[in-house]
């Protein structure tokens, strides 16, 4: 094997000079300035734009980002709590309806068994 002899040269700053040949800021670490941007909140007509253009993505049911959870919410919002009076005497009407036809149907039944 043949040896090659290597020549190294050395540069030696002192404390005054060393600053101003080499960058002592650790300006390769800063992360580059982002530009921040704000944006303005939606007007209720623009909400009510992206409710009627999301609508039918949106889930129906669950907790979070649902129709369900917006009918909840506003509701609780207005005092609205369970149903109205209106809605349980109509519920109260099916059922009796619902009792009456199936009296009816058993007196049919009977009166065909009679025959």
């Amino acid at each position: 094997m043949a040896s090659q002899e290597v020549k190294l040269e050395r540069k030696v700053f002192g404390k005054v000079s060393y600053p101003k040949v080499v960058d002592t800021n650790f300006s390769q670490l800063v992360q580059p300035q982002q530009t921040l941007v704000i944006e303005e909140p939606l007007s209720v007509a623009e909400f009510f734009d992206e409710y009627n253009r999301l609508f039918f993505d949106i889930p129906q049911n669950g907790s979070n980002g649902t129709h369900e959870e917006l009918v909840k919410r506003s509701s609780s919002y207005l005092g609205i709590t369970g149903q109205s009076e209106e809605t349980q005497a109509l519920l109260d009407e099916i059922n009796s309806l619902r009792a009456q036809l199936l009296s009816a149907q058993q007196e049919v039944i009977n009166l065909s068994l009679d025959i």
